[in-house]
């Protein structure tokens, strides 16, 4: 007889994993304990070791929500056990973890359309395999008393499920009935209504055309019929969102695949316990209101009972988007909530429940990207998971980036990256910021002992960074941002020595004090050199240039010396020969829309990357693109890749716009392959806001591949800005590790 403590680490909270292990133990004849501590699970086995080794086998092939990402096995001495058996909760653990709010799963569905059932109708349904966590957990270990379920004492039913280790409720601390759980109220302007009658009160709002704000799992919601041009229209008054896509809500699988072109994996993302907002290629037209030049549908399915009655009730695409004001927070506060209400004539209906969210937690974004998921933003689903679970100790507070404003917070060999979905300009969302960052410090048992930041010495997030150390009286630090871009690949894959990061996007101060964006670097443990990158651009400068696709491509025609029609171009060229607001950009974001506004696919970015997006587009519906050249050469050492040769080559071109919009895509990947032949390294970094272009990295990926290149790329955070803690918070980890 043998006895083995078991240490799971992973998703292994709040997903039924306790009740999983005590079923697998009396499969094989398996005696000990399982119990919570502070974030991961603690076994201990005793049994043969045929008998154990079949019982960690089982463990390890757990389906999802669970996650045993790790599972660390030692004989111990042991008295003998008598049976096997749940533990109460422990304290804090080395690697704290919090379990996410998972969407609605299949079973769950079910119990709410069977009346045989005391679920049935009930539209907060719940039990291990999903519903809320994140969102309602007050600390840690994860048991009832610390959530915001509290004040909801189980009925006798929910009792027995909750008890019963063979029921897949056991031990699911957001599990509610009808009799037991947080009601649904609907309020209108005229009427008061209550649990059913506020569900049909929901569907008739929203079947006739009406907006709803919706208390969601992780926070308020607008909803309105994704079919109705006025409806949609108002909406966008009602946010102020000019251009930027809405996702549609489908009814189920079926609806999604008429909508959307699916593959399999897409099926898979969209189905996961995560409920992502998927990008997906288009079925067929949505409307202009809904989504306009973009080459791909964002759609997802019910999150929630609540999602799954109304869009089954009103069986049409429903658009669903964060409430929130302009540039803040998504709202997440009932009182909050009701102002916004009643501040918003446009809106017909308030629907709620009278359970507290602590925290908000909006949906996930995600695309496929080759054969691997792609995120694009890491909230809903994820937060507040850790990413890497076997980094170098030491604990660090790193304040990513003004675009996608997150933070990461490093300790017991973990990191947890968080991303906070605002505009980090506006007051309210700084304050959230820091508020949010401090309630994850508290809920994960952390405290800092130095802090890390952009180099922009301008940047909100560096300032906020720089007032926090100040502060505590830590030390701070900085890493340049595509460094940083480059070190969240290097976290990811736990990458050591050489390896060649091509790192893409609109902006990044430089160590030159230029911007930079189209960038390869040479990466070797903490240290970078800029090998190569786009030959640098004067161009107008200022946020609004930013925006503008059309001074992008004025400026390249003025450093290319070519000649330009349009009435703006005397001005730009006067601004950039007496060099009045203008920068210096080695930005491949800026290439792109120049490339965007010179062949006639949008002038303006209403919102972040909608130049470079309807480029794609164009460019998927090309079934073969001219050939066009771009110019390099080597200058004080660097490689520089000619962004005016490449642009004049394309005006040059024979083809249809498409055909052109293909043959710069084609471009850019080839002159990702002549630099890593170069440079010769095999380890290829892709990384960078230009690398959510699906086109763009799939034909990077298999060029570079096919010369026998190993390529890294992000998955478990975004490409784009949303991953830079991470990658600040690698660089001092590695650069302090003892």
């Amino acid at each position: 007889m043998l006895t083995y403590r078991i240490t799971a680490l992973g998703r292994v909270q709040g997903v039924g994993f306790r009740p999983l292990i005590c079923r697998l133990a009396g499969a094989h004849h398996i005696t000990g304990t399982v119990r919570n501590e502070g974030g991961v699970v603690t076994i201990i086995a005793q049994g043969s070791r045929e008998a154990l080794l079949s019982f960690m086998e089982d463990i390890r092939a757990a389906r999802p929500p669970v996650e045993v990402a790790e599972m660390r096995v030692e004989e111990i001495a042991h008295a003998p056990l008598p049976d096997f058996r749940a533990v109460p909760s422990g304290g804090a653990a080395r690697a704290p973890l919090f379990p996410a709010d998972l969407g609605i799963c299949e079973d769950c569905l079910a119990d709410m359309k069977d009346p045989k059932d005391h679920h049935y109708g009930y539209p907060y349904t719940s039990c291990t395999a999903c519903g809320p966590r994140y969102t309602m957990i007050e600390a840690l270990p994860y048991d009832r008393e610390r959530t915001t379920m509290k004040d909801f004492p189980l009925c006798k039913d929910c009792e027995k499920e909750y008890q019963s280790l063979s029921d897949r409720r056991c031990h699911a601390e957001s599990i509610a009935c009808a009799h037991c759980g947080p009601q649904l109220k609907g309020w209108t302007r005229e009427r008061r209504f209550e649990k059913e009658a506020a569900m049909a009160e929901a569907i008739r709002l929203a079947k006739e055309g009406a907006i709803l704000l919706v208390k969601a799992m992780g926070g308020y919601q607008l909803v309105c019929r994704g079919d109705r041009k006025e409806t949609a229209d108002c909406l966008r008054r009602m946010k102020h969102r000019s251009g930027k896509p809405f996702a549609l809500m489908m009814k189920d699988i079926d609806m999604a695949k008429a909508w959307a072109m699916l593959s399999e994996k897409e099926i898979e993302m969209l189905t996961s316990p995560v409920r992502p907002i998927l990008l997906a290629a288009p079925r067929r037209k949505v409307l202009p209101a809904v989504a306009f030049r973009v080459p791909r549908l964002g759609l997802c399915l019910p999150s929630t009972g609540f999602y799954s009655q109304l869009a089954e009730g009103v069986d049409a695409p429903l658009i669903v988007t964060s409430a929130n004001q302009s540039g803040e927070p998504m709202i997440f506060r009932d009182e909050e909530a009701r102002a916004y209400y009643e501040a918003e004539e446009d809106i017909a209906g308030l629907f709620f429940y009278d359970r507290e969210i602590l925290r908000p937690a909006d949906d996930s974004v995600m695309q496929l990207q080759g054969r691997e998921a792609q995120i694009l933003r890491r909230t809903r689903g994820f937060l507040p998971e850790p990413v890497v679970r076997d980094a170098p100790s030491g604990m660090v507070l790193a304040t990513g980036a003004d675009m996608a404003p997150g933070f990461a917070l490093a300790g017991g060999g973990s990191l947890y990256p968080a991303e906070v979905p605002c505009d980090i300009l506006n007051e309210r969302s700084q304050a959230f910021f820091l508020e949010t960052e401090q309630d994850w410090e508290e809920l994960l048992g952390l405290s800092p002992q130095a802090v890390i930041s952009e180099l922009h010495p301008a940047y909100l997030s560096r300032l906020l960074g720089e007032k926090t150390a100040r502060e505590r009286g830590l030390p701070f630090y900085t890493v340049q941002h595509h460094h940083a871009h480059a070190l969240s690949v290097m976290a990811e894959h736990h990458l050591q020595g050489k390896t060649l990061a091509f790192v893409f996007d609109g902006t990044g101060y430089g160590e030159d004090g230029t911007v930079w964006g189209g960038e390869i670097l040479l990466c070797e443990g903490t240290s970078m050199q800029r090998v190569g990158h786009l030959a640098p651009v004067s161009m107008i400068g200022g946020d609004a240039s930013m925006k503008q696709a059309w001074k992008s491509a004025l400026s390249y025609l003025a450093a290319a010396g070519l000649p330009s029609k349009d009435p703006r171009a005397p001005l730009i060229r006067a601004a950039l020969s007496h060099h009045v607001n203008t920068i210096k950009s080695s930005s491949m974001g800026r290439l792109f829309d120049a490339a965007a506004a010179l062949l006639g696919l949008g002038e303006e970015n209403h919102f972040k990357g909608e130049c470079p997006m309807a480029l794609e587009a164009a460019a998927m519906a090309a079934a073969h693109a001219p050939k066009i050249f771009w110019g390099g050469k080597e200058q004080d050492g660097r490689l520089l890749w000619d962004g005016r040769t490449l642009l004049a080559s394309l005006l040059a071109s024979h083809g249809t716009i498409e055909e052109k919009a293909l043959a710069f895509h084609e471009a850019i990947a080839e002159m990702i392959l002549s630099s890593a032949e170069h440079f010769g390294l095999s380890r290829i970094l892709l990384s960078g806001g230009c690398f959510s272009n699906q086109l763009l990295l799939a034909r990077a990926r298999e060029a570079l591949q096919k010369r026998g290149f190993s390529v890294y790329t992000n998955e478990k955070v975004p490409p784009g800005d949303g991953g830079i803690a991470l990658g600040q918070a690698w660089f001092y980890l590695m650069k302090n590790q003892k």
